[in-house]
């Protein structure tokens, strides 16, 4: 009786390594393509976001270079001193949407945007085959020119606002969640490389944002955007994933005293936390379904692998992601500018109406979303 308790406990662990969703993703699939910080979070008013490349746009430097000093050239897989992750530079336009000469179109875009991405995938390990998992972020969001008086899309404050997680196994949710956010004590919502399709290298004349208006239809495309926790790379979209605790990309993300970047997860059975490495992608593809209001679905990807410093042995390794497009989809409410994640979080169930299609991976008051 003892043996099986130990292994249930072991399975049950390995169903939370880890569903980010974007949380997140499919790390075969490189085609494929955005939570708030905790006790360590920057000033959402004082900073620039942390998921918008470290450095200037309109410069060449490698985006996964120290995001504390844009001048730098030291090697970015240097990890014996990682500076700082949350001292990076500033990526706002300095032009005044005013001073832009922007079209009818453009000009019903510019603005401050309440994000909602709902993303769906199954995941497997060693331990569990397919666990479904379903990962909800609120992001306030900006859409503005950039000094070229091209529109580009910001993330408000540098932060993801709040990351949701919620797993389920044999029809039920398991009784476990990820702690992504600030009365977690992870940085995961402020503490991150972004690159924009402009900032991958040899793409820099590449397209972000692209709007359009063809037979009365307003259609709005979010390119390739990328996500990477807990090591450095300069190509994002080309590098192998990391695979082990040899590889000289990984650091210190989060700046805690262990490897990669850590996550909290709690279980009925097993709790502890995971010091892994994360890519994700993302492409947002939507139409206007009325004023103000923008709804469409998230191609994204995830890969995960979890250093073997990792205290619990069954969440160790890589974890494979397929994600399901179908059934991940996000929702753009404009708002007024003042709008922050505090308030966002206070009105999220009066800001959105879209429809979650995964009732299949129900809600829990206590582990849940």
């Amino acid at each position: 009786m003892k043996k099986f308790m130990i292994s249930i406990a072991a399975i049950c662990a390995t169903l939370f390594f880890v569903s980010c969703g974007g949380d997140s993703t499919n790390p075969t699939k490189a085609d494929d393509p955005d939570q708030t910080t905790d006790t360590d979070q920057t000033d959402p008013t004082t900073t620039e976001d942390p998921t918008d490349n470290p450095t200037d746009p309109t410069t060449t430097e490698d985006p996964t270079d120290n995001p504390t000093d844009p001048t730098t050239t030291e090697d970015p897989t240097d990890t014996d001193e990682p500076t700082n992750p949350t001292d990076e530079p500033t990526t706002e336009p300095t032009t005044d949407p005013e001073g832009c000469e922007l079209s009818d179109l453009e000009k019903e875009f510019v603005g401050t945007w309440a994000q909602k991405i709902i993303l769906r995938s199954s995941s497997s390990t060693t331990m569990a085959q397919n666990v479904p998992s379903v990962t909800t972020r609120y992001i306030v969001t900006e859409i503005k020119p950039d000094e070229n008086c091209k529109l580009d899309f910001f993330k408000k404050g540098n932060q993801i606002c709040r990351t949701a997680n919620r797993t389920g196994f044999a029809g039920k949710v398991s009784q476990g969640r990820v702690g992504f956010n600030e009365e977690d004590g992870s940085k995961f919502n402020t503490i991150f490389h972004h690159w924009k399709p402009y900032q991958i290298p040899g793409h820099e004349s590449d397209t972000y944002l692209e709007i359009a208006e063809e037979g009365g239809e307003k259609t709005f495309k979010l390119n390739k955007d990328w996500e990477l926790r807990g090591a450095n790379m300069t190509d994002p979209s080309t590098e192998p994933m990391i695979d082990s605790d040899s590889d000289s990309r990984i650091f210190d993300h989060d700046e805690d005293g262990n490897p990669a970047f850590s996550i909290l997860f709690t279980s009925s059975l097993a709790s502890g936390t995971m010091y892994y490495v994360q890519r994700l992608s993302h492409i947002l593809t939507g139409k206007v379904v009325a004023d103000g209001k923008i709804e469409g679905t998230v191609n994204w990807t995830d890969e995960q692998y979890a250093h073997q410093k990792t205290p619990n042995l069954t969440l160790r390794g890589q974890k494979t992601t397929e994600t399901d497009e179908t059934k991940s989809v996000f929702q753009l409410v404009k708002v007024d500018d003042s709008m922050d994640c505090e308030t966002l979080l206070g009105n999220a169930d009066t800001i959105f109406d879209i429809v979650d299609p995964n009732s299949d991976v129900p809600h829990s008051d206590k582990y849940g979303e």
